[in-house]
């Protein structure tokens, strides 16, 4: 609701808080407030004030809120009560249809003529409407509250004595005779009513569109003001009433917060000393730790980074590239911290490394153990002997419940692998299975399955049993590994339906033989490095091929053109079964005692295919029906471009 504006003849005067306002200007900060509250003098009236500024609603504005904020306050004079009187009059003459109160008891009850407020002699007929009788007096607010709490008092006074109101005094100032009455008026209606049309001159212009830019930008408007504009009424903002469930939550958030920066913001690194001695005490064995902290993905614990145990002196160290530790809260401050679970993650599993492993788990499962751990897993692993081996494994330590170490359990992040190594006295038993498995990513072959069981005691690695699917056969034997000086392997395999034209590949001897191989190989190698072991290799067995043939050779045409020239006849040689032995060697290949059966067909001999390819050999070949069946022809060229000359 709008504030009421005050009248125009009404005059403020200040009170001791105004001029005290005026000393200090931190009070009164608005501009049209202090220039106005500096106007009011106790003469002027509100017209008079608002002819000084030239802006008619600012002044009421202004003198409104500098009377809210008891700054000034109105001036009441004699006169203005009798004109507050002409103007109660004015209202009941307007009213005059009204009945007159039956509860009112002064003077005559004689209906006031009503006349139009705007008449020039409305105040004098007001005054002879009165009763002559009756006094209007205004009541103070304490007259007010004496009365019925404010509300509108009507007290008859007694006839006044002669001493109290003497003859010589004018007419105007008192009232007398016998009928004489004093009537108190409340402050409402003491107070006149505000017109509800303004002059038009008191109404302040539209400001202009410059007027309003600068009133934006903060800048002095036309009226020199300091472009304040018209006082608004300041937003109400919105009180969060906070509840205690939301204080509660609030509360436990801020805790939160403040324990995850203090537990990513404390001095780690400076209790690494402390961590290094209980990690030796635990495990039985010389630790050394790089850097601690604490983590949170996937699970929050204690990171401990590049973590070495054992003596590198010995060969016996194991490196683990991340130690995450998990400990159970309530025995953080006991005697003997729990560890829910520890993963090891980028470790080489050696022979050496599991064994130091369980003489690990042997030292933590004693009583005088500062730790022990309940769950073991590992990620990104390898476990290899003497450099070969198998890489990226996941999986987890298989504890007895004591705390000493079972097995250990691997798997390939595609599952095609698993690896189970499992400690027994000075040996360490190990079996693998796969299916689909490939030697490394970028292997050309891949192993349709694979099994193996073995042992690895110290430096020699038998793999008693084997079992490999692969170019659509089967390889079985034994294998020995090992690794106490150059690497160095032996073994025995047999093998049945291996496809030649894979395995010829793979050997290098080119792809233009086919059928069914089986046979059997012993072999055996040494060499610098493991991945130049293949290329070392020296075997012999025996082999036979079912229902094959052989690309580029073409026996029976050569034995039909018998020319004496050595010629590229292309074809094949189908046969039903190619036998003979075989030596393997890093410089040759060589076949010998070849026998082969083609329908009439029979031949023998040997051929030999040396490292870079070139190709050596004979075929007696011998037409069945035919005294002079036999014909020799003799192989030479490459392997890929055979050349055939018949004697």
């Amino acid at each position: 609701m709008e504030p009421e504006l005050p009248d125009s003849e009404l005059i403020y005067a200040k009170t001791t808080s105004g001029e005290e306002a005026m000393l200090q200007r931190t009070r009164v900060v608005q501009r049209n407030l202090r220039m106005v509250l500096i106007l009011v003098d106790g003469n002027a009236t509100v017209a008079e004030l608002c002819d000084k500024t030239g802006n008619a609603q600012l002044t009421q504005s202004a003198l409104v809120e500098l009377e809210a904020d008891g700054f000034i306050e109105r001036r009441v004079d004699e006169d203005s009560v009798w004109k507050n009187g002409r103007r109660l009059a004015q209202r009941i003459r307007s009213k005059a249809g009204q009945p007159a109160s039956e509860f009112s008891l002064f003077g005559k009850k004689t209906a006031a003529p009503s006349a139009p407020p705007s008449l020039p002699d409305a105040d004098a007929d007001a005054d002879a409407d009165i009763d002559d009788t009756t006094r209007l007096v205004p009541g103070s607010e304490n007259n007010s509250e004496r009365f019925s709490n404010g509300a509108r008092s009507f007290l008859p006074i007694s006839q006044p004595s002669p001493s109290i109101s003497p003859p010589s005094s004018p007419p105007t100032d008192s009232l007398t005779g016998p009928e004489s009455r004093t009537v108190f008026l409340s402050k409402e209606e003491a107070t006149p009513e505000v017109p509800a049309v303004w002059p038009a001159s008191s109404v302040a212009p539209a400001p202009t569109f410059l007027a309003r830019v600068k009133s934006l930008l903060g800048g002095p408007t036309e009226d020199g003001g300091a472009g304040d504009g018209p006082d608004l009424k300041p937003l109400r903002r919105r009180r969060i009433h906070l509840t205690w469930p939301l204080v509660a939550l609030l509360g436990v958030l801020t805790m939160s917060v403040l324990l995850v920066l203090i537990t990513l913001l404390f001095p780690y690194s400076r209790y690494l000393p402390e961590v290094e001695d209980a990690l030796a005490q635990s495990s039985g064995q010389k630790a050394s730790v790089e850097d601690m902290s604490v983590t949170f993905y996937p699970l929050p614990g204690l990171l401990l980074a590049n973590v070495r145990f054992g003596d590198a002196m010995a060969g016996e160290q194991i490196h683990v590239a991340e130690l995450r530790l998990r400990p159970e809260l309530d025995t953080l401050f006991s005697t003997k911290i729990v560890f829910r679970e520890m993963e090891l993650r980028d470790i080489e599993l050696t022979a050496r490394a599991i064994a130091s492993l369980s003489r690990m788990f042997e030292a933590a499962a004693r009583e005088s153990a500062g730790a022990s751990v309940q769950r073991v897993t590992i990620s990104r692993a390898k476990v290899s002997f003497a450099g070969l081996g198998f890489a990226e494994l996941n999986g987890e330590l298989a504890l007895s419940a004591d705390g000493l170490l079972q097995s250990v359990a691997l798997r390939s992040a595609d599952r095609s692998m698993k690896v189970e190594a499992k400690p027994a006295a000075d040996q360490l038993a190990v079996t693998a299975e796969g299916v689909a498995w490939r030697p490394s990513p970028k292997s050309l072959y891949r192993f349709d399955s694979f099994a193996f069981k073995g042992k690895v005691d110290g430096p020699v690695f038998v793999i008693e049993e084997m079992d490999l699917r692969i170019f659509s056969g089967r390889v079985s034997g034994a294998v020995i590994l090992r690794s106490d000086g150059p690497p160095a392997m032996a073994g025995e395999i047999a093998f049945e339906r291996i496809r030649a034209q894979g395995f010829g590949a793979a050997l290098g001897v080119g792809d233009q033989f086919e059928g069914d191989l089986a046979g059997d190989l012993r072999f055996s190698a040494m060499a610098r490095t493991w991945p130049a072991i293949l290329q070392a290799v020296h075997a012999e067995g025996n082999f036979t091929i079912a229902r094959g043939s052989l690309g580029g050779i073409d026996l029976p045409e050569a034995v039909r053109r018998a020319s004496g020239t050595p010629a590229t006849l292309g074809g094949a040689t189908r046969f039903e079964q190619l036998s003979g032995a075989i030596r393997l060697t890093p410089e040759r290949y060589r076949f010998s005692r070849l026998v082969l059966q083609a329908g009439t067909m029979q031949s023998t001999g040997q051929l030999e295919v040396s490292s870079d390819l070139q190709l050596r050999g004979r075929m007696d070949v011998q037409m069945r029906g035919r005294a002079d069946a036999t014909v020799p022809v003799a192989i030479s060229g490459t392997l890929k471009t055979p050349q055939l000359e018949s004697r």
